[in-house]
């Protein structure tokens, strides 16, 4: 990673219902946040800004992220299953 003085970090804590969705998440999160460096631990996402007024606005957005990610592989089958049904396919 670049040189992180004078960067302001945040950490944002997964728990264990997200560790599986934190590479897809990161993916959406990183394309939407581009200048944002990211460093994953095993509990804890760490980013890092270059000003103290994005860290919340960050924090909320790679939450959200992961949330949504979690609620999209959770209704795959659902949706697959609903559109295949509505096509009769």
């Amino acid at each position: 990673m670049g040189d992180r003085s004078g960067k302001h970090r945040c950490d944002v804590a997964v728990g264990p219902a997200f560790q599986a969705h934190i590479s897809d998440a990161i993916n959406r999160f990183s394309y939407l946040h581009p200048s944002i460096e990211i460093e994953i631990g095993p509990e804890v996402i760490s980013l890092f800004a270059e000003s103290t007024d994005d860290v919340g606005d960050l924090a909320r957005d790679l939450q959200f992220a992961l949330y949504r990610q979690k609620i999209y592989a959770e209704t795959l089958a659902l949706r697959k299953t609903l559109i295949e049904g509505v096509m009769g396919r």
